[in-house]
């Protein structure tokens, strides 16, 4: 055995591999591998984060007071004074979760935040990076969808609450699209200070009829490929272009096992399920298959009534200030929600999240 040989490629770095649907190339032949679905650092993130979502480890964590917490760390959690200056962060790396208090703003535009551990005790203050999102939505979304008491929320609305509730430090910029152009347009608002783009919306085709249990990715997508019009079919290619430029989280859809996001067809972008209250994927969640779901966040909420407003999000405190009266008891379920439209936002707040407190611990 001749060691130098072997030697100097133990010291070659190893090669970082990001991406949704990644693959290798071979430089002598240009050959391609396509790798296992989950073994970039971005599908890896991914498959922790719907493990710390099928728990409900956010929720529970924010409707949780840590034992070793102060009494002045205790008002900031549970006060709605500072329901938008707080947040529940969990590590997707070991799982471990800590809240984060806003202590103030800088002048540059981060926000200085106290960091706690799961009990409360005190970690460390940090400097945290400001990250922006996009929030997508259809037209319709910004028109009056829901009446709450006779207040009116859209569908937009709810989008941003719950964004904002899961990460209220990141900066977020709202576009309604009413059509294919719009999205394309989408890369003018692409800053070097973007996280990722949600979109709360899609086009869904059904899934070819079933011969035999389960059906394989590349039929799937076949099938649906030969239904497009060559100009629909243009446009998932310009689609590639946005994913290059920013990673796109898109709805997978509420329509159950039997439709398919014609979205996410070789466009890189990245589709975000529904969870139901036990954990499991929910039974109106869309585009089953890891090709073209990879990510899963709530799929359905409780809107109840709080002290001061209305609560949408489940975590602790209140989301938008209402004044109702007294007629109607604290914590009463007064209305509901649903869909992956919500499911995409939570995911890329939780990710921009995760890019704010990389190397602070």
């Amino acid at each position: 055995m001749n060691l130098n040989s072997v030697y100097p490629r133990l010291l070659t770095p190893k090669q970082q591999i990001h991406g949704i649907n990644p693959k290798l190339i071979y430089p002598k032949t240009g050959q391609t591998l396509e790798l296992p679905r989950f073994i970039s650092e971005e599908m890896r993130e991914a498959r922790a984060m719907n493990k710390i979502a099928k728990h409900n480890d956010y929720i529970f964590y924010s409707n949780r007071i840590p034992p070793k917490a102060t009494q002045a760390d205790i008002i900031k959690l549970t006060d709605d004074n500072y329901t938008y200056k707080r947040a529940v962060w969990i590590n997707p790396k070991d799982s471990k979760p800590y809240y984060l208090l806003e202590n103030f703003k800088e002048q540059n535009g981060n926000t200085n935040i106290r960091i706690l551990n799961k009990d409360g005790e005190f970690v460390k203050n940090a400097s945290l990076p400001t990250k922006e999102i996009i929030l997508t939505d259809l037209d319709v979304g910004g028109k009056p969808d829901k009446n709450i008491l006779g207040f009116s929320l859209s569908h937009t609305d709810l989008i941003e609450i719950v964004a904002k509730r899961y990460n209220p430090f990141a900066k977020y910029k709202i576009k309604h699209i009413s059509n294919d152009n719009d999205i394309l347009n989408l890369k003018k608002d692409i800053t070097p200070n973007t996280s990722c783009l949600s979109m709360s919306f899609g086009i869904y085709h059904n899934k070819p009829p079933l011969t035999k249990s389960g059906i394989e990715t590349k039929e799937v997508m076949k099938y649906n490929i030969k239904k497009l019009a060559p100009e629909q079919l243009n446009l998932l290619e310009k689609h590639k272009e946005l994913a290059d430029k920013v990673r796109v989280l898109a709805s997978s859809g509420n329509d159950g096992h039997r439709k398919v996001g014609i979205l996410f067809l070789n466009t890189g972008f990245e589709g975000v399920g529904g969870l139901d209250k036990r954990g499991f994927v929910d039974i109106n969640s869309s585009s089953r298959n890891s090709y073209f779901t990879q990510h899963y966040e709530p799929y359905s909420f409780h809107i109840s009534k709080t002290q001061n407003g209305i609560n949408v999000s489940e975590l602790r405190g209140t989301d938008l200030e209402i004044d109702f009266g007294n007629d109607i008891p604290e914590g009463k379920v007064i209305d509901k929600f649903a869909g992956t439209s919500f499911s995409a936002p939570i995911r890329a707040a939780k990710i921009a999240l995760n890019e704010m407190m990389k190397n602070i611990l």
